[in-house]
């Protein structure tokens, strides 16, 4: 699959986010394939296991604003809600929030794999 058929299948901007990397499709390139070892997701994954609602929101931040920098416009707003939550102190949205958040972790990551880069 071609960069741009991930972009249609998961909803994501490539040409705008190519903006914040100043046209530079390398670079993007590059930030995109390190997207997988990042450890935000598993703290993320860690911090709503053991309901530390601190370590929850702070996670979710960073999640939201990597995929908000690499153009994941679902993956973002599913993680600024799941932030919104846990400021707002709606602790029992947090695990089925989180399960959504997961998912479209999961199809990014999919997406990711599945480019065949030039």
């Amino acid at each position: 699959m071609k960069i741009e058929d991930a972009e249609k299948m998961l909803g994501w901007n490539v040409e705008e986010t190519l903006k914040r990397f100043s046209g530079n499709r390398a670079l993007y390139r590059r930030f995109l394939q390190k997207f997988p070892q990042d450890p935000t997701f598993e703290k993320l994954q860690n911090a709503v296991k053991s309901d530390d609602f601190s370590a929850v929101e702070t996670a979710a931040h960073t999640l939201k604003g990597v995929a908000g920098n690499l153009g994941f416009s679902v993956l973002f707003t599913k993680s600024a809600e799941l932030v919104n939550v846990v400021r707002s102190g709606e602790t029992n949205r947090i695990h089925p929030l989180f399960a959504e958040v997961e998912t479209e972790y999961r199809r990014v990551i999919s997406g990711i794999s599945a480019i065949e880069w030039e």
